[in-house]
C-alpha cells in the first residue's frame, strides 16, 4: 500500500522539477551526450555487465555517457536519487539522450529522472503519464524482457533513426 503523504510529495516534486525542454526523435550523429538509468534491483547480478555494455556502446559511438545504476543506499527518503548521484538542481545535467531501462512506473527514482531530465530525446520501457518518452520499447505480448534485451532493442532503433 502506498503512503498517501508520499504520493502527494511525489506529485509536487514532479510538478516542480519537470523539464520544459521540448523533445523529439534524434539520430545518433546529433547526440552529444547521454544518460542511461539502469534499475539495479531489477537487474540483480546482471547490473555490472549491463552497465559495461551500455558504456561500450556509447564509447564506440564517441558519445560520453553517464550510467545511473542506483542501489538502495543511493536513494533518499522521498524516493529519488541523492545529489551525489544525479548532481544538483541548480546545475542540471545537459544530455541529449535519456534512456530509462526501468520496467515499471512504480520506480519513482527512474520516473523522476525521466521527467526532470533536460534531454531532447527520451527513450523508456514503459509509458509514463504526460507522454514523457519519445520512444517506448515494450516486449511483445505478456513476456517480460530483461533490461539487456530492452537495451539491445533500443540500440537497433537508435541505428534506424535517420
Amino acid at each position: 500500500m502506498k503512503n498517501p503523504i508520499l504520493s502527494v510529495v511525489h506529485w509536487y516534486v514532479l510538478r516542480r522539477d519537470r523539464s520544459k525542454v521540448p523533445t523529439t526523435l534524434m539520430p545518433l550523429k546529433k547526440i552529444k551526450s547521454a544518460t542511461v538509468y539502469v534499475d539495479a534491483e531489477e537487474a540483480g547480478e546482471d547490473a555490472g555487465p549491463l552497465c559495461r555494455a551500455v558504456k561500450q556502446f556509447f564509447d564506440y559511438q564517441g558519445i560520453p555517457v553517464l550510467v545511473l545504476c542506483p542501489t538502495a543506499q543511493d536513494v533518499n527518503l522521498l524516493g529519488y536519487l541523492k545529489a551525489r548521484m544525479r548532481g544538483s538542481r541548480k546545475e542540471p545535467r545537459s544530455e541529449d539522450l535519456f534512456i530509462s531501462l526501468a520496467s515499471t512506473a512504480d520506480n519513482f527514482a527512474a520516473t523522476y529522472e525521466a521527467c526532470c531530465s533536460t534531454a531532447r530525446f527520451k527513450v523508456g520501457r514503459c509509458a509514463l503519464p504526460g507522454g514523457v518518452f519519445d520512444l517506448v520499447v515494450t516486449p511483445p505480448g505478456d513476456s517480460d524482457a530483461s533490461q539487456a534485451a530492452a537495451f539491445a532493442a533500443i540500440k537497433d532503433y537508435l541505428y534506424k533513426i535517420k
